[in-house]
């Protein structure tokens, strides 16, 4: 991974992470729109693991999944890198501002980014990967999370994973029948 990423800039130190990638036969900017306009909605598996998980699941797009879970757009790097991320104390708060994300301007007990990251294998192929990166700020948040993330981390995985695969799914349709 490249050390000048979205990514590296908001949470360069981090308590857990999450790292997966596809590969996907369809130009750079191509990969780009089609994570931009992802559908969850097109995995009957992400769809159960929400409702059994209690997430919200009236709007299935990427961006809607953004706001109903109270995740922040953080910054952009069209077409390279999109970043999200959110704070907690208690529960998932708004970050008001990215100075705020980087100064720890809330002292929040945890705080967490979530990445897609676009890189130009070839003409027409591209690397999509998507990491979510954890730090537990207050000490004693490490142990809870820690239980949390031992749990949920199988599934979250398998979230991720769906979603490349959808984004591999509707940028090579896109590119070899658009």
């Amino acid at each position: 991974m490249k050390k000048d990423t979205l990514i590296n800039k908001f949470l360069p130190r981090y308590t857990f992470n999450e790292y997966h990638e596809i590969v996907i036969d369809a130009p750079i900017d191509t990969v780009y729109k089609m994570a931009d306009d992802l559908d969850l909605s097109k995995s009957k598996t992400i769809s159960w693991l929400f409702k059994i998980r209690g997430l919200p699941t009236n709007r299935m797009n990427l961006r809607g999944f953004i706001h109903d879970m109270g995740f922040t757009p953080l910054e952009a790097n069209p077409p390279h890198e999109r970043l999200i991320g959110f704070w907690t104390r208690v529960k998932i708060e708004p970050v008001a501002s990215e100075t705020d994300f980087l100064t720890d301007s809330i002292s929040p007990w945890i705080k967490a980014v979530w990445n897609f990251q676009f890189e130009k294998l070839g003409q027409n192929k591209t690397r999509l990967s998507t990491e979510t990166r954890v730090l537990c700020v207050a000490s004693f948040t490490k142990v809870t999370f820690r239980l949390y993330w031992w749990l949920i981390k199988p599934f979250s995985g398998l979230t991720r994973k769906k979603m490349l695969r959808i984004v591999k799914e509707d940028s090579e349709n896109a590119f070899f029948n658009g």
